[in-house]
């Protein structure tokens, strides 16, 4: 996998990332009180199993961030689970250089961060090889010879 590949999973496994950490670190008000395991449904206590023998002990927040979790699709867990694990392989640096590009683009305005999105759904429709053109060929460019490149990219294809 190319570095350029690995960016641009990893930025979605981030997000997905801290979505799952914002559910488990979050209590919501809607899962107050202490859940018995017995009152959970068939499909929570499948999906929670792991977590059976501790259940009376966990706290009410965990519990309804575990909660929470378990209503989540299976596709959506399995997403982030494979998105953590994605996160797992990166380096010490890889991981840094990321969180440090996510704090940076959280700190930026609504509308910066509009543009960003704009920009990202523009290159989805672009050609699949002219996205892995873009993939290889962005990293080592200058910003000069980025806004040249962007240029040609929306002569031929429009924006």
């Amino acid at each position: 996998m190319n570095n350029s590949s690995n960016k641009r999973r990893f930025v979605g496994f981030l997000m997905a990332l801290l979505t799952m950490m914002a559910l488990l670190l979050a209590g919501g008000s809607a899962m107050a009180g202490s859940v018995t395991w017995e009152s959970l449904s068939d499909s929570e206590k499948s999906v929670l199993k792991a977590f059976q023998s501790e259940w009376s002990s966990l706290s009410d927040k965990t519990q309804g961030n575990l909660k929470r979790w378990a209503a989540k699709p299976a596709s959506e867990r399995n997403r982030i689970k494979q998105r953590y694990g994605d996160w797992q392989q990166l380096s010490d640096a890889q991981q840094k250089k990321i969180a440090k590009q996510l704090k940076r683009y959280k700190a930026m305005s609504p509308a910066q961060k509009a543009k960003i999105k704009q920009w990202h759904e523009w290159v989805k429709k672009l050609p699949e090889a002219e996205r892995k053109k873009l993939r290889e060929q962005w990293p080592n460019m200058t910003d000069a010879e980025r806004r040249a490149y962007m240029k040609d990219l929306q002569q031929q294809y429009g924006k």
